[in-house]
């Protein structure tokens, strides 16, 4: 009896199988290529660095949450109005601050700290040491001394880190206790912060002559907080020329009596190219970055 062949499966095709195994194979190439081609542009953490400019009138405050969760207050406005803002951005159960950093002790820069210290627990206090006879830095000295905190004197050289953020401190050169100064805007405190491709120069009330001392340290950035709320006496050419902001942030009250942004700064500004948010006319401003480019919002708080 003759053997017939055994006939083959019916739904096997060789040929079809080498076609599907290469496609297989590019496309599993493709994937590898593209993993290793985005991986820089992938966020360093789940969650987001956010940089709160807060619109608090005339004067400054900005509030940090990390990526890792820590929270940090950069300076509290001049008055109590940072605590409503700060409630609109905590949760109602969250009444702790990991730091609270006071740049210098000007009435619009400390006032809205005084009530920040009476509201919430502070884990770690920064400042210069400088200190001002005046009833509000005086006031602020006080309040600070009864509180809880750790109190830390920085000055140039001095970098914080925060998990991947890092907060280098440009000026002031050496730390001011003791201090009293008539002149207290050139001794604030100045910081790069940096996260991944993402920079941003904090540099509170410095005014033109401190700004060409410091200016050289940083190179290009992405965002500059624009010194003294937009005055004539900051933002100079030695600071734009080799910082080349692309956004430039500015905290001022509407309707200010000073005048302030001068419209020569806005030029400058303007000039480089920075889009310019200012919190008279756009309120509260949010940065949020993932360690790459960062985005900008305005009017992210409900009030």
């Amino acid at each position: 009896v003759a053997m017939r062949a055994k006939p083959r499966h019916p739904y096997i095709n060789s040929d079809k199988i080498s076609i599907a195994l290469v496609i297989s194979l590019i496309f599993l190439f493709s994937i590898v290529q593209w993993t290793f081609l985005s991986a820089q542009s992938w966020p360093l953490s789940e969650q987001p660095l956010k940089i709160w400019m807060l619109d608090i009138g005339q004067g400054d405050a900005l509030f940090i949450e990390f990526p890792t969760g820590e929270q940090m207050l950069v300076d509290g406005g001049p008055d109590d109005s940072v605590l409503a803002k700060l409630g609109s951005v905590l949760p109602p159960w969250d009444r702790t601050l990991d730091v609270v950093l006071a740049t210098h002790p000007d009435a619009d820069h400390v006032s809205g700290i005084i009530s920040v210290l009476d509201r919430y627990d502070v884990s770690t206090i920064y400042e210069s040491g400088v200190g001002a006879h005046t009833p509000f830095g005086q006031a602020y000295e006080e309040r600070r001394d009864s509180e809880q905190a750790q109190v830390v004197e920085i000055s140039q050289g001095d970098v914080i880190t925060i998990g991947e953020v890092t907060l280098t401190v440009l000026w002031p050169e050496q730390t001011q206790e003791g201090q009293y100064p008539a002149k207290r805007n050139n001794v604030s405190i100045v910081f790069l912060l940096e996260y991944g491709e993402t920079s941003v120069l904090f540099t509170a009330d410095t005014e033109q002559e401190v700004e060409d001392e410091y200016a050289l340290q940083v190179g290009d950035i992405d965002v500059l907080k624009v010194s003294h709320h937009g005055s004539l006496t900051s933002t100079s050419w030695g600071l734009l020329k080799p910082t080349d902001p692309e956004v430039a942030l500015i905290s001022l009250g509407k309707d200010n009596s000073y005048g302030h942004p001068h419209p020569v700064i806005l030029d400058r500004l303007n000039q480089v190219g920075a889009k310019i948010f200012r919190t008279d006319l756009d309120g509260d401003i949010l940065l949020t970055s993932f360690g790459g480019e960062p985005t900008i919002e305005s009017h992210p708080l409900p009030f």
